[in-house]
């Protein structure tokens, strides 16, 4: 019980701080026990940290799922919509997606090589379902995807949700959805253009 109310504590302090900003002893503080207490349930803070990051690649995961699951019935141009919304409809997002987000922005430095583990072994899982999707959309004019044209579009795809990752935090509403929407806009043309072979 106390870890689990540790681990609800740190998420909602490390997506608001980051990992530099947060204490131990805030944690702790959060919780109503002494610090030295944290490490009957966690050896570190790095132990506590990279849980989390465990569970929040699991929730966005099965987010994810739910989500390719939901939208079988579409064609592949309406599931990859919902797929980039997935991850740049960003109002509304748990506070795991919240320290997830954060992480990717601003890893602590003396972590990002095992975080990058865990990173890159998700994005690998999603680049499964993103290929399929593109591969699903262009065959929509009896065109195939060869291996540079994928590569060239799903390299879009990230740069467009990382981007916009970014300028969530720096623009207002308005203007993030009216970027948000030229974006999608610019990934169904690259993707129109590719199967044209121009």
């Amino acid at each position: 019980m106390t870890a689990s109310r540790l681990k609800q504590a740190a998420l909602t302090l490390f997506a608001e701080s980051g990992y530099e900003g947060v204490s131990l002893s805030e944690i702790a503080k959060s919780v109503g026990i002494k610090t030295p207490s944290i490490y009957a349930h966690f050896d570190s803070k790095e132990q506590l940290f990279i849980e989390l990051l465990e569970d929040a690649i699991k929730e966005e995961q099965a987010k994810l799922l739910a989500l390719l699951h939901e939208t079988e019935a579409k064609p592949p141009i309406g599931r990859l919509r919902a797929m980039f919304l997935f991850y740049t409809d960003l109002d509304q997002i748990t506070k795991g997606q919240s320290f997830l987000k954060r992480t990717l922005l601003m890893p602590p430095r003396h972590l990002q090589e095992r975080l990058s583990q865990y990173l890159t072994a998700y994005e690998d899982e999603v680049t499964l379902h993103l290929t399929a999707l593109l591969h699903g959309a262009a065959a929509q004019p009896a065109k195939q995807l060869n291996q540079e044209q994928t590569e060239r579009l799903l390299a879009l795809f990230y740069a467009l949700i990382d981007g916009l990752l970014v300028e969530h935090k720096l623009y207002d509403s308005a203007l993030y959805r009216r970027r948000q929407e030229l974006l999608w806009g610019w990934l169904q043309e690259g993707i129109s253009r590719e199967t044209k072979g121009g």
